[in-house]
């Protein structure tokens, strides 16, 4: 059992070849999340996401990293900063869902007066 599982983690792969301007990103059996690890490995990329990125990455992709992004990404809602050399994804959910549940509104402090009634 210990060799299927061994043979399965090595086939998976990410190679990301070029530059932010000029990228291409060859991938095999991964997921979005693992794309990008390797992108945030490989460039100076920061994501963070609210729902598990699961869905299975395409073969292949090319162009600007912005442009790599946007077809990494699709179906997603997401936010993409940039800030000098480094960028930034935010992963809030996917397209058509509900979005992520605001955090509910703190209780309010019950006052003196309330609490000797």
């Amino acid at each position: 059992m210990l060799g299927c599982a061994l043979a399965t983690a090595a086939r998976a792969e990410v190679r990301i070849e070029g530059t932010p301007a000029a990228l291409q990103v060859t991938t095999r059996e991964v997921v979005v999340a693992d794309v990008l690890a390797a992108l945030a490995t490989s460039l100076d990329v920061k994501y963070r996401s609210a729902i598990p990125l699961d869905r299975a990455a395409n073969a292949a992709y090319a162009g600007s990293l912005r442009e790599v992004i946007a077809r990494l990404l699709e179906g997603y809602n997401y936010v993409l900063r940039k800030e000098q050399d480094r960028t930034e994804i935010v992963v809030f959910g996917r397209r058509g869902e509900a979005a992520v549940p605001p955090r509910p509104p703190k209780p309010a402090t019950p006052s003196v007066i309330s609490r000797w009634k």
